[in-house]
Order: C-alpha cells, then structure tokens, then sequence
C-alpha cells in the first residue's frame, strides 16, 4: 500500500497545473500613482496606470511624483500607449514630460501616443497645444521625440461645454474609452469611463457638484468610480473651493445616483484625510458601497 506522502506525491504528478496555477489577471486593474492635491504633503499628485490584463496601458493624468511612482513600482511601458488627462492643472500634468521620457528609455522601437484632454479656454491651452508646448519641433524639451525612441503624437481636443455630448474616443480589440465634459471653475476639465471584458472604472478628475449629472451618467453601473475628494462638506473648507471640488454628500448622492459599485476617493487633502469618520458618515448618508481612500502604490483590480 503507498504512504500517504507517496500519494501526495502522484497527485503534483497528475495535476501540476492545479496545484501551481498561477492566479488569473483581472481585466482591468488600477495603479494609483499618485492620491493628493496641488500641495506638496508626501502624496504625489494625481496619476494613474491602468493594466489591461495586466498591461499597464493607459495614464490617466500625470501629476508631479508619477515618475518617482512608476520607478519604485517597476512598471513595465513597453504598451502604454495612450493619455488621459482630465484637466491641465500642475498637479495632474506636471509629469507629462517626464513619464513621455520614461516610456521611450524603456522602448525597444517607435512609440505613437494618443492623447486626449479638455480643450483650451481662458489662460489654459487646447491639449494639443500644450503637448507641442511641451515636446514638439519648437517645444520646451523638443529633444524628447527622438531621446530613447521616435515618438509620434495625435493628440484629440475634447469639449468643455457641460452640454456636450457624451463621446467614445477608443473602440479597438474590446477596449473602450469614454468622455463627458465637467467643470472645474475656469479651467476646462472632462471624465473617462474605460471599459474592458465587462469590467468598467471612471475617473471623475477635479469638478464641482455642478457637473454631477454628466457625470452620473457617465459612470452608470460602473465597477469602479475614482472621485476627488478635496473638501470637507460645507461649511467645513473654504467656501471658493466648492466652486471648483464636490464634498463629500454630494459625492455620495452621485455614486448612489449611478450605479457604481464600489467607490475610492483620492486627490485627498490632510484636511481631508484628517476627518476620514466624518467624510464615511456623509457619504454613507446616500451610498452603501464600499468606500475606500487612495493612497500611492495603491492596486486596486477591476470587477469580477
């Protein structure tokens, strides 16, 4: 008769692929770059790296520090190909360059870029513009196109009016990009929607509570909202800041309105984060998801 180590044994022999199966990678998954705001107080600034099956493919934003990010987490770029930015505020663009610098450093051949962002008004400029400002033929660091690798860019200008229509942007071997304009005070901002295999994030970027609507259809039914959460309800910061950032109820009214199923809250502030209780209360007051805070290196998978 065998020993019950002998047949422990037969069974890796019978089934090695049971036993040492490597966990299936979830279709979507987000890597937060960077969780805080416009001050420097130890969080990078807004940036995220979405994975497609495990790919990272997709920044969302570039604030300072998503350079240092992506170095420490050691991510690989070789099929990051495509930029959303939500807005053209130091901090979610202010890496833009560095990460462009990072991607061809690693790149074995020709890199082609699609960017997309808000169009210009006021003091901002169209997106296109700024990344010519940034790496083109007369831009700041013109060098970069062929620093590495050659890279190509075409770059698509979004609408900034709250009446625009909701637009797809990518449609390619089942991945889909979504946009819908919001609003930031002055500065032009939009939201994405990213759709992969069932599996669905948006990120609302910086907005206030006038752009919910937008935004609730946007993100209806979707696995996963990333919202900034800058402010405290009122009268709790300071009353310019709703003008261009949605508290914390009204953010919870949004994500009840929606559909979403779960809910992470970033861009956080120490003010912020300091009444973590609170912020939970207010938005349990409408949504019974779960709710969790962004921090850097942050992964968080998608769906099922």
């Amino acid at each position: 008769m065998k020993t019950l180590r002998a047949l422990a044994a037969s069974v890796v022999v019978l089934f090695p692929t049971c036993v040492r199966a490597t966990p299936a990678k979830p279709a979507l998954e987000v890597v937060v770059l960077g969780s805080g705001g416009p001050r420097a107080f130890g969080r990078a600034g807004s940036s995220y790296i979405v994975l497609v099956e495990g790919r990272p493919r997709i920044l969302v934003d570039a604030g300072p520090g998503a350079f240092l990010r992506i170095g420490e987490l050691e991510l690989d770029l070789e099929k990051a190909d495509t930029v959303l930015l939500t807005h053209l505020h130091i901090d979610h663009s202010g890496d833009l360059a560095a990460f462009f610098n990072a991607r061809a450093l690693t790149s074995d051949g020709p890199i082609t870029y699609r960017v997309f962002g808000p169009n210009g008004a006021g003091l901002f400029p169209k997106t296109s513009r700024f990344v010519n400002l940034l790496v083109g033929e007369d831009g700041a660091f013109a060098y970069q196109t062929t620093f590495g690798a050659r890279e190509s860019f075409t770059v698509r200008d979004l609408a900034i009016n709250l009446d625009s229509a909701r637009t797809k942007i990518v449609d390619e071997d089942g991945l889909v990009v979504e946009e819908i304009a919001t609003h930031h005070g002055d500065c032009p901002s939009v939201a994405y929607r990213i759709s992969y295999k069932n599996a669905v994030v948006v990120v609302s970027g910086d907005m206030d509570a006038s752009a919910l609507p937008n935004l609730v259809q946007l993100a209806r039914n979707a696995d996963l909202l990333i919202f900034n959460c800058a402010v405290l309800d009122p009268p709790g910061s300071p009353s310019r800041l709703y003008d261009l950032h949605t508290p914390p109820k009204k953010i919870g009214e949004a994500a009840r309105e929606s559909g979403v199923k779960s809910l992470l809250l970033s861009h956080v502030a120490p003010d912020v984060e300091g009444e973590e209780a609170a912020v939970r209360k207010s938005i349990r007051a409408s949504y019974a998801g779960p709710v969790a805070f962004a921090s850097d290196k942050l992964h968080v998978p998608v769906g099922k």
